[in-house]
């Protein structure tokens, strides 16, 4: 099976109150078709990896992108939650 969380990973999705510079939440990602398109990348970068290990089984296939950080630091950071489809059901995942 798939592993449920791609190989970039934050150790939690902290949507609390963030310090200068850290992580800020972005707004309406839903409607956000740049983050939109991030989720995607990073889902076809998890599957392409994914294949050369797994030849032959099935992949993640993208849904949305549920949840979203960004931080301005020497270019930006993003934190996303991904929703995706793995064998039938609908899962999350983070990335970095």
């Amino acid at each position: 099976p798939i592993p449920s969380q791609f190989p970039v990973l934050m150790d939690s999705f902290n949507s609390s109150a963030t310090l200068f510079g850290g992580f800020q939440p972005i707004p309406d990602v839903k409607n956000n078709n740049d983050v939109q398109e991030l989720g995607k990348f990073a889902v076809a970068e998890y599957k392409a990896e994914y294949k050369k290990e797994h030849p032959g089984e099935a992949a993640l296939l993208f849904a949305e992108v549920v949840e979203a950080q960004s931080q301005v630091v020497a270019g930006t950071n993003y934190k996303l939650l991904i929703k995706a489809l793995e064998a039938g059901y609908l899962r999350h995942y983070k990335a970095l």
